[in-house]
């Protein structure tokens, strides 16, 4: 659930920030909305002067973030375009949303996830507070087709009821807010904002969206999902190609899906054979080459480097668990490292 209790103060901090719009117009929230979230046609149930809303909204030229806490019971019919993918997750309230000829009563614990083009009925309680993540078409589609080292000719479609309760839905979510606090460090406030124009999230921001991605893909029931679990045994250079793939490019966002294309083989059969005969997977791998660099650097480092600087760069964001994982792998905390070679000069 996105509730404090589970947040960090950065996240906190994050989700008390001033509202990009703040509005009691009905329209006005609808326009916002439109472009960051779902376009919508709404109709309140209730006086228009008990209607008041604040958005707040993050994004990036991949994915748009959106927080709507919303007073006034409305009846809301929204469409997606066909070029993009949003899920939906509640902060608080039950929000009942009709998909496919399913209800699906959004809620702490369970989330919606609506294809393009996609019809959905709505009905808000009083009060409720919602946040949507909108994913381009082109990021998923592209990702699933590496992955299963085809090209899609049906339209991807999701099972539209996610359930927030398992391992990947609660690894989604966390991501989800770890995306607030990265977007937010990079000050992107929306489309219009002064200091949104031209701002790129660094590799922390792409590892996250990525592994989202993936989680996504993966976690989430689809119409390609049977042809992602198929496997094979790869063959060992193939194993080999994906290994110099990644040392080569560790520096990179790499996504699951490059490095199966840059092996020429599917998703399923790659993870199978890198535990088979590696005992890890290849985003592991990945993980623990990067950590690898971190060291390097930081045993290289100048007077004014820092410890979160050097993280972040090589996309570590949770810093507690990159903390961790580094003593766990060098038996010495990165401070430690830092602070020798300081001593060195």
């Amino acid at each position: 659930m996105f509730s404090d209790g589970h947040l960090g103060e950065a996240q906190r901090k994050l989700l008390t920030h001033p509202p990009l719009l703040k509005t009691t117009d009905v329209e006005e929230a609808a326009s916002l909305l439109a472009t960051s979230a779902v376009p919508y046609r709404s109709e309140l149930l209730a006086p228009a002067s008990t209607f008041s809303t604040q958005i707040y909204c993050a994004r990036s030229a991949r994915m748009h973030l959106s927080r709507v806490k919303t007073t006034g019971s409305m009846r809301v019919n929204a469409q997606l375009p066909d070029d993009a993918y949003a899920i939906v997750f509640a902060v608080s309230g039950e929000v009942e949303h009709r998909v496919a000829g399913d209800m699906i009563r959004v809620r702490p614990g369970l989330g919606l996830v609506q294809s393009p083009a996609q019809a959905v009925a709505i009905q808000t309680p009083q009060s409720f507070e919602l946040i949507f993540l909108k994913i381009t078409r082109e990021l998923l589609v592209g990702e699933l087709e590496k992955l299963l080292q085809r090209p899609i000719h049906t339209a991807l479609n999701f099972s539209p009821a996610f359930n927030a309760g398992t391992e990947a839905g609660t690894r989604f979510r966390h991501q989800l807010l770890n995306l607030f606090v990265d977007f937010s460090r990079l000050r992107v406030a929306g489309p219009e904002h002064p200091e949104s124009r031209g701002a790129e999230p660094n590799l922390s921001a792409r590892t996250i969206e990525n592994e989202m991605v993936g989680l996504l893909l993966e976690g989430q029931r689809h119409n390609y999902t049977r042809f992602l679990f198929r496997h094979q045994d790869a063959a060992p250079w193939q194993v080999r190609a994906a290994e110099e793939y990644i040392s080569a490019n560790a520096h990179l966002t790499l996504t699951l899906g490059d490095i199966c294309l840059a092996a020429g083989v599917g998703s399923r059969t790659l993870q199978h054979s890198f535990r088979r005969k590696r005992g890890y997977t290849p985003m592991q791998f990945l993980r623990q080459l990067r950590m690898e660099r971190v060291h390097a650097d930081l045993s290289l480092a100048g007077s004014g480097a820092t410890v979160t600087e050097v993280a972040t760069r090589w996309g570590f964001l949770h810093f507690g668990r990159f903390a961790g994982d580094y003593q766990k792998q060098f038996g010495e905390k990165p401070s430690e490292t830092l602070q020798r070679e300081r001593e060195r000069h």
